[in-house]
């Protein structure tokens, strides 16, 4: 993870004398989204709360917590996440920002199973902790005054025998004034697909 976050620092580094305020585009919000995923027989649902704060034009912190769950053949599968990063953003025009970010995540997981159909008793639990990371980098920009767009490419890995896995992120923010805005967002990974809509306050 060091070697990563050196390698995103070294690769900013030529852009961080650019400002990125001037463009409007903003990294102080709190956001909170229902979370939706499709994979592998599965389709939890959840509410993800997250947020992030710059430090100053260039560097940004963020922060993120969620839980969801699906019930599937009278089993119970259940899923804590949170997350912290450190984001790196530099003007590559007048309306567009390019954006590495990286983050550590933990995730519980656990699974119970309905002894009244399994006969489990009484172990009918089981779980797993995973921890590890992620880095993506792309592009972030206004479309209109009202309308901002990322796009990023990013790479997850986790212990336990976690294979690594790439993905794409995709979001949009509508913005009704200064403080209020609608989120939607598209994470593409091998085996599901996360869909988030919700609201943001930026300060």
């Amino acid at each position: 993870m060091k070697k990563i976050a050196l390698a995103l620092a070294l690769a900013a580094a030529p852009f961080l004398a650019n400002a990125s305020e001037a463009n409007g585009i903003g990294y102080n919000y709190v956001q909170l989204d229902y979370l939706y995923q499709d994979g592998d027989g599965l389709y939890p649902n959840g509410g993800v709360l997250s947020g992030s704060y710059s430090f100053n034009d260039n560097i940004f912190a963020t922060a993120s917590y969620g839980e969801s769950s699906d019930t599937v053949f009278h089993t119970r599968y259940k899923n804590e996440s949170w997350s912290l990063g450190l984001g790196l953003n530099a003007a590559i025009g007048s309306r567009a920002d390019w954006v590495s970010q990286i983050a550590y995540v933990d995730s519980d997981l656990s699974i119970r199973a309905h002894d009244s159909f399994w006969h489990c008793s009484p172990d009918c639990r089981d779980g797993e902790n995973l921890r590890g990371g992620k880095i993506s980098t792309g592009v972030m920009g206004r479309i209109t005054d009202q309308l901002t767009a990322n796009a990023y490419l990013g790479y997850e890995d986790y212990d336990h025998g976690y294979e690594g896995n790439y993905f794409a992120d995709f979001g949009v923010v509508y913005a009704f004034n200064k403080t209020w805005g609608l989120h939607a967002g598209l994470n593409l990974a091998e085996g599901v697909d996360t869909y988030t809509v919700g609201v943001r306050a930026s300060f």
